[in-house]
């Protein structure tokens, strides 16, 4: 893999990242998942034209997420553990973009025709909501998988700089908290967490690699650490 190839997958992360916080918070405040039926239902009437777009915004991000991951996965090549753990990770990115895909479909069905949200009642509406919620939240089991792997690939290959893996680590710990997000209604504001933890991993990491801070040995695919690793000892 050429040194322009891991510099433009670092481009496509910094995008994607721009792209989904975009989507994140150009809605508005939603609210919480145990507030009022009313409260859900002025949401989507009043931010219609906003949830239609980041929806939009986040089909575009997606692609740039999954070109990241594939180029992150190369970066990341060692031994058979070490590739191992680069599939892993890619593996963990495609579920979470699928989470996050049904969430926003379900999210924006009620706004898709004007005016349905106005006249669903509200246990459909509320059920609505929590379901987005819920496939939002699951995205933090693909995200623990794609950086906790990543981060113990980065540390046995050495291909990125130490705070990348730190980074990492820092984004499984942020998830798993979003996890105990779907333990009841009260505790959805969690999910913030991992989006945040998970957005400040991607968007390092991918200026790192656009900036061409990767060992040279990464890029080429050999790693000094598992050359190391892999050396037969001397005899006497």
């Amino acid at each position: 893999m050429t040194e322009r190839t891991v510099r433009w997958g670092g481009v496509a992360a910094i995008v994607f990242v721009v792209l989904i916080l975009v989507t994140a918070f150009s809605a508005g405040e939603p609210p919480a998942a145990d507030d009022a039926v009313d409260k859900m239902r002025d949401y989507f009437v009043d931010h219609r034209s906003a949830l239609l777009a980041s929806n939009l915004i986040g089909l575009v991000a997606v692609p740039f997420a999954l070109w990241f991951a594939v180029v992150l996965r190369e970066l990341l090549r060692g031994d058979p553990t070490t590739n191992a753990l680069g599939v892993a990770s890619l593996a963990g990115l495609v579920l979470t973009a699928s989470m996050a895909l049904a969430g926003g479909a379900v999210a924006t069905s009620v706004v898709y025709v004007d005016g349905v949200a106005d006249k669903l009642d509200g246990d459909t509406l509320r059920i609505v909501y929590e379901a987005q919620s819920l496939l939002f939240a699951a995205t933090s089991a693909g995200i623990v998988l794609f950086s906790l792997t990543a981060g113990l690939a980065i540390r046995r290959t050495a291909a990125l700089p130490a705070y990348t893996m730190w980074l990492a680590l820092l984004a499984t710990l942020g998830n798993v908290l979003t996890m105990f997000s779907t333990a009841g209604a009260g505790a959805s504001m969690l999910g913030f967490t991992g989006l945040l933890t998970f957005a400040l991993f991607v968007l390092v990491t991918g200026i790192t690699m656009a900036l061409g801070k990767t060992s040279p040995s990464g890029v080429d695919g050999e790693h000094p650490r598992m050359i190391r690793e892999e050396a037969p000892t001397a005899g006497p």
